[in-house]
């Protein structure tokens, strides 16, 4: 990654959360004393968040109810982040991503990228936001 400059680079990756993930079973109180402490029975819904990051900060992020499948993933990049990309070599031109299984169909990456590369014109994207 050294060949490329730090203002190229959008950083990918999703994370996801519970509700309910927080909540303690041990804590802390007076010697003796149960630390009396209600935990509901029910499996909260999962909350999942994807941003693009760069130096700059973030760049595009979306949070929705479930989890990130590969769908998600391709309507986040079409939708959100991808018309806010440069052609490289300028800014926001190298996408990195880990290597989820969402992630693995580069094939359908690259033609997505093409066809924001079509819509945006000859110019490029305009750099912003």
């Amino acid at each position: 990654m050294s060949q490329y400059r730090a203002d190229q680079l959008v950083f990918l990756d999703e994370s996801g959360i519970n509700t309910h993930m927080g909540e303690r079973t041990h804590g802390w109180g007076p010697k003796g004393k149960r630390v009396q402490h209600k935990v509901s029975g029910q499996k909260a819904p999962n909350v999942s968040l994807l941003p693009a990051l760069t130096v700059d900060g973030y760049v595009a992020c979306t949070i929705f109810h479930g989890s990130v499948n590969k769908e998600r993933f391709e309507h986040f990049l079409k939708t959100d982040l991808l018309h806010r990309c440069g052609k490289f070599p300028e800014p926001r031109s190298v996408l990195v991503m880990d290597n989820a299984k969402i992630h693995k169909n580069l094939d359908e990456v690259c033609r997505l990228i093409l066809l924001m590369r079509l819509m945006l014109g000859s110019n490029g994207a305009s750099g912003g936001t």
